[in-house]
């Protein structure tokens, strides 16, 4: 089951009697929690039909007894078990809960999550299995678009497809601050509850595409610190080294590419057409070209493809293999450095 068709079902009073979040993306852990809150829960029944349980502090029997025991006012009770996967449960826990969820009692709507779950173990294995499972990862970049639209639609606001592109190709696939800053814009958004690119453009922040351009340009200022300093800051905010590395190397193609049209004297919004990237882009990656030999972006170009065989060939650290990159962009003592910058600035 999907995070989005869970959400849907509960809003529309839909409950079931078990849910096991599980997958990395917490924002779909919360807004289900949430849901289930806001149906369940009032300011009568919250004390006394509402538990939450961390799983280092008690036991699977406790969980279970608190689901089996009879709610208060006849409402269904709530009990949730967080960050299942930091124990490790032994054969009796496991049984007890797969026993209570081959059964569960009608009266209680039992939640457990586990941001990472190892599907090879007994219960996660059972329990991934399970109709009320509810896959919570981050989704693919073009199905949020229509993600966007929909939850503008159900707050009774309409959300254009080229502002849900825009916010998008701005701050990336982060379900969290992508739902914080259509909140921003709807705010603004008129009498007539509709949001057009315009809109888009003026409120969000260009998230992803600043911070890129940010250490693509350290990197060439040889600004060793700058540039590992914004580059934990985007693994620390989720991204994947490997992600990351995509976009470093998307960005070095379109300095190169808009400096190829720049040289023969094509007009901004003539490269814009040729690459079929909005204006934004071409502007932004204008800035940057006189700072580029093509030298200098073949010897970058050589730098990502081999960061890239090593993420893709080799077990080490990737965060080890994205250092490495910059610094070997920005100094010849690459190793003595990642040392120095990892003590002072951490990252994961």
């Amino acid at each position: 089951m999907t995070a989005d068709k869970a959400i849907s079902g509960i809003e529309g009073g839909n409950i079931a009697p078990v849910y096991f979040l599980h997958g990395e993306e917490a924002f779909f852990h919360t807004e289900i929690l949430s849901a289930l809150s806001e149906r369940l829960m009032t300011p009568d029944n919250r004390e006394f039909n509402f538990e939450t349980y961390d799983p280092g502090n008690s036991t699977a029997s406790d969980w279970i007894a608190a689901a089996k025991t009879f709610s208060f006012f006849g409402d269904i009770k709530l009990v949730v078990v967080r960050d299942l996967d930091e124990v490790t449960l032994d054969d009796d826990a496991v049984k007890i809960i797969l026993d209570y969820i081959s059964e569960p009692a009608p009266e209680s709507c039992l939640v457990l999550t586990a941001l990472k779950p190892d599907k090879k173990r007994k219960l996660f294995k059972s329990l991934a299995k399970s109709s009320w499972a509810v896959e919570c990862v981050p989704p693919r970049e073009p199905t949020l678009i229509s993600w966007l639209k929909n939850r503008a639609t159900a707050q009774g606001y309409t959300l254009s497809t080229d502002a849900a592109r825009l916010m998008v190709n701005r701050i990336g696939a982060k379900n969290g601050i992508l739902a914080s800053e259509l909140e921003k814009v709807l705010t603004y958004a008129g009498k007539e509850k509709k949001v057009s690119e315009k809109e888009v453009a003026e409120l969000v922040g260009e998230i992803r595409l600043e911070n890129i351009f940010a250490l693509t340009q350290a990197l060439k200022e040889k600004k060793s610190e700058k540039a590992l300093r914004l580059l934990y800051n985007q693994l620390d905010h989720g991204e994947e080294p490997i992600h990351v590395l995509g976009t470093i190397a998307w960005q070095f193609r379109t300095i190169w590419e808009v400096k190829h049209h720049k040289d023969k004297k094509v007009p901004a919004f003539r490269i814009a057409e040729k690459m079929e990237v909005k204006p934004f882009v071409v502007e932004k990656a204008l800035e940057f070209t006189g700072n580029f030999s093509h030298r200098s972006l073949k010897q970058g170009f050589e730098y990502l493809a081999n960061a890239n065989l090593a993420l893709k060939t080799t077990n080490k650290d990737p965060q080890g293999i994205m250092e490495t990159l910059v610094l070997n962009h920005c100094s010849s003592r690459a190793g003595e450095l990642i040392i120095f910058f990892r003590e002072k600035f951490g990252g994961k």
